[in-house]
């Protein structure tokens, strides 16, 4: 079921870039790695996520993305968001400039609980995506 999970995951976090293969790669191990931490996730809510859907996020769903984050190295142990990692991983294969306008708009100010920062930056990130196009 997890290995099922993984494209679902990695469209919701992706955040409609184009991935290399190798960040694909990169992101599925790291998909798979949070998994394994967040057990109790239910399968049909992340599933919700690809589409924008963060009806059914609970806090668990927001610690998992934090793991996301953090190992994708998107977001440092204290809850920080590395914006210019993001902006140089992501503009592999997008426009530098539009990537930066959408990272920098998305670069929520780290909350007292770090799972909702990362749940703020997804957030943002699939709201203001179209952007991008």
């Amino acid at each position: 079921m997890q290995l099922l999970l993984v494209p679902v995951l990695l469209a919701a976090f992706a955040v409609a870039q184009p991935l290399t293969e190798e960040q694909q790669k990169k992101s599925e191990t790291i998909a798979l790695g949070c998994l394994e931490q967040h057990k109790s996730l239910n399968p049909e809510d992340l599933k919700l996520l690809r589409g924008g859907d963060f009806s059914k996020v609970d806090p668990e769903t927001k610690c998992f993305l934090r793991c996301f984050l953090q190992q994708a190295k998107f977001m440092d142990a204290d809850g920080k968001l590395n914006a210019d990692l993001a902006i140089e991983r992501l503009s592999v294969s997008q426009d530098k400039a539009k990537v930066e306008t959408l990272v920098k708009k998305c670069n929520v100010e780290p909350q007292a609980d770090s799972c909702e920062t990362a749940f703020k930056a997804i957030e943002c990130y699939h709201r203001e995506k179209s952007s991008l196009l």
